[in-house]
């Protein structure tokens, strides 16, 4: 923290405490309302597709300005949107309030890592994963604890998860107004040309390591989409309980790899278990078994992703590092939105269990990344 400064880790820790109010009951509350689940999985794909449109244009201005202020204006962009689902317009307004929860995203979603990885400076991929594992397991923590608002919240007034993140993302942004750096990182002083730093993005989106990053996050899509619904239709108490098992696992997911150096058979175990788990968590039907697996799943797909994202950031200059984040994001978000609207339409048509087809066809492919890489490094 002497690095990087306490303002960044303290509007983590409250953003996750206001993602938290929300995504412990968002899909349950869409369903509340009557959407199916292939509008649900709509309404997923439309954040998805609007954080791709935005992520270039914002990563390319902000990557040259000013993280701290990509941080602000996409926390900004992002408590509107909130604001409109607390606002509860109906459809227009949701599918509005989740195109600006994107674009929002978007203007931060590879800041906060750069952020903090340009401040650490010349650090190696062990240093690296322990304060991004670090950064996952404050963000699980933060969010369990908003989760428990939001569960009473909901039963006060089921909107209210949208009114209770509200507050907190502002609370967030004012935190770190407050807490905002006196010097500049050496990102953020140096300018290349603009030719030059979107050739440098196009080849990042090119990279094998960045097609890791970009599949091991999108095969979450199956289990995060259906998750609420599967626990939600025996009790809503059982959804909590799904919601506190998944950030355990996030805590302990985001630690499992972080301080250990890590070869291709771990990784492809983690893979391998997580197919399993998907397919467990699909074709269960007592819930104490369904969120066993579903706990298992977000442990390993945590582990994945913390990996995946440091492998990354090894072969990414610093000037490029928001960048970079953000091309795997738009490329990830775009694979995500497209992978949410199939989920959607098979379990509408023939349930959970061929549901997890994509997800499953994801973590085949981080699988035979992964083994074409280590070949390629060998030779």
């Amino acid at each position: 923290m002497r690095r990087t400064g306490i303002g960044i880790w303290l509007f983590l820790g409250f953003s996750g405490i206001g993602i938290g109010c929300f995504s412990v009951l968002d899909n349950f509350y869409f369903r509340s309302l009557g959407y199916s689940v292939a509008v649900i999985g709509a309404l997923t794909a439309t954040f998805n597709i609007s954080l791709a449109v935005a992520e270039l244009p914002s990563a390319v201005v902000f990557d040259r300005r000013s993280h701290w202020a990509a941080i602000q204006i996409g926390n900004a962009i992002r408590l509107v949107g909130l604001v409109l689902f607390f606002l509860a317009l109906g459809p227009v307004g949701d599918f509005l309030g989740e195109g600006l929860a994107g674009i929002g995203a978007a203007a931060m979603s590879g800041t906060s890592v750069a952020y903090m990885l340009n401040r650490l400076g010349a650090v190696d991929s062990h240093e690296r994963r322990r304060v991004m594992g670090f950064s996952v397991a404050l963000g699980a923590a933060t969010s369990l604890a908003g989760g428990a608002l939001g569960l009473a919240g909901y039963a006060i007034a089921p909107r209210m998860i949208w009114g209770l993140g509200a507050l907190w993302i502002a609370v967030a942004g004012v935190v770190f107004f407050v807490g905002r750096p006196r010097t500049s990182t050496v990102a953020s002083r140096q300018v290349e040309p603009l030719n030059a730093y979107v050739r440098g993005l196009i080849d990042v989106g090119r990279h094998p390591r960045a097609w890791l990053a970009i599949t091991a996050d999108a095969a979450l899509v199956g289990p995060l989409l259906l998750w609420q619904l599967r626990l939600g239709a025996t009790d809503i108490s059982a959804v909590f309980l799904g919601f506190a098992v998944m950030k355990v696992a996030g805590l302990l997911g985001g630690q499992l790899l972080g301080h250990r150096r890590v070869g291709t058979r771990v990784l492809l175990a983690c893979l391998a278990g997580n197919i399993v788990s998907v397919v467990g968590f699909a074709a269960a039907n007592e819930v104490a078994v369904i969120v066993g697996f579903f706990g298992i799943h977000v442990l390993l797909q945590i582990a994945v992703s913390v990996y995946c994202r440091s492998e990354l950031h090894a072969v990414v200059d610093d000037s490029r590092r928001a960048g970079a984040s953000s091309v795997v994001s738009l490329l990830g978000s775009l694979v995500s939105g497209i992978a949410a609207l199939v989920v959607g339409h098979i379990a509408d048509v023939s349930g959970a269990l061929p549901a997890m087809i994509p997800s499953i066809t994801l973590y085949a492919t981080v699988a035979v990344l992964t083994i074409t890489t280590a070949r390629t490094q060998q030779r």
